[in-house]
C-alpha cells in the first residue's frame, strides 16, 4: 500500500505566552512504509513535532492530516489514531507507568479494547521482538537503561501499531543496545511499519 500517513502542511506551535514558535511554518509528507530521520540538534523543535502529530499539541497554525483527513482532536478520533501510530519516547521512564516488564507492556494494548487472551499474545510477540521475553515477570526498576528502552518499545509495539515514531532510540544507549535498536528498526521496516526516527546523528540517519 503506498500514499501518504501524514502530512503537515504550514504547521507551527508555540509554548505558553512567549510567542516563541518550536514549530514554524512546517510542511512535511510522511509516505506509507518508509523510514524518515528527522535531523536535528537539541532543542530544534523534533519532539514538539512528533506531538503535534500523534495529536497531544494541537497546532496553533497549519494542521496535520493523517492518511488524508484532519486530526480529530476529539476522544474517539485520538483513540483511532493512536491504535495506528505509536511513539516512543526518548526517556522511557516518561512512558512506563507500571510495576512490572508485562503490565508495561500491557498498557497500551488494553486501552485499545483488545481481550486478555489477544493481549497475552501481543506481549508474547512484542517481547519477542525485542528479545525481552525472559524478563516478562520482572520489576522495572530491576533493569538497566537499554533493557528499559527496549520495554518501552515493546509497550508501542503491543498497540500493533502501522506507524512507528521514535523520539532519539539510540540516546543514553551503549554501542550493543545500539545495534540492538536498529536491527529491531530494520526487522520493522521488513513487516511494513513505517517507520519515523529523530536523531542528531549523522551516522545514525544515514544507517
Amino acid at each position: 500500500m503506498s500514499g501518504s500517513v501524514f502530512r503537515l502542511e504550514g504547521v507551527s506551535y508555540s509554548y505558553g505566552s512567549s510567542g516563541r514558535k518550536a514549530l514554524d511554518s512546517v510542511t512535511l509528507d510522511i509516505e506509507e512504509g518508509s523510514r524518515t530521520a528527522i535531523l536535528g540538534a537539541n532543542g530544534s523543535g523534533k519532539s514538539t513535532m512528533f506531538y503535534s502529530m500523534d495529536g497531544v499539541y494541537r497546532p496553533s497554525e497549519g494542521q496535520v492530516l493523517h492518511r488524508g483527513k484532519p486530526i480529530s482532536y476529539t476522544v474517539p478520533g485520538l483513540t483511532c489514531l493512536r491504535a495506528d501510530v505509536s511513539v516512543v519516547l526518548q526517556n522511557p521512564d516518561e512512558q512506563m507507568f507500571s510495576s512490572t516488564v508485562e503490565d508495561d507492556v500491557a498498557f497500551g494494548a488494553v486501552n485499545t479494547g483488545a481481550t486478555r487472551k489477544d493481549i497475552d499474545r501481543r506481549i508474547d510477540g512484542a517481547l519477542r521482538l525485542v528479545r525481552m521475553t525472559e524478563y516478562r515477570r520482572t520489576p522495572l526498576h530491576q533493569l538497566s537503561g537499554g533493557q528499559r528502552k527496549r520495554v518501552s518499545i515493546a509497550g508501542a509495539l503491543a498497540v500493533r501499531p502501522r506507524v512507528l515514531i521514535m523520539d532519539e532510540p539510540t540516546a543514553g544507549l551503549d554501542p550493543q543496545a545500539y545495534m540492538e535498536v536498529m536491527e529491531l528498526a530494520e526487522r520493522l521496516r521488513l513487516m511494513g511499519v513505517t517507520l519515523i526516527i529523530s536523531t542528531h546523528d549523522v551516522d545514525l540517519a544515514y544507517s
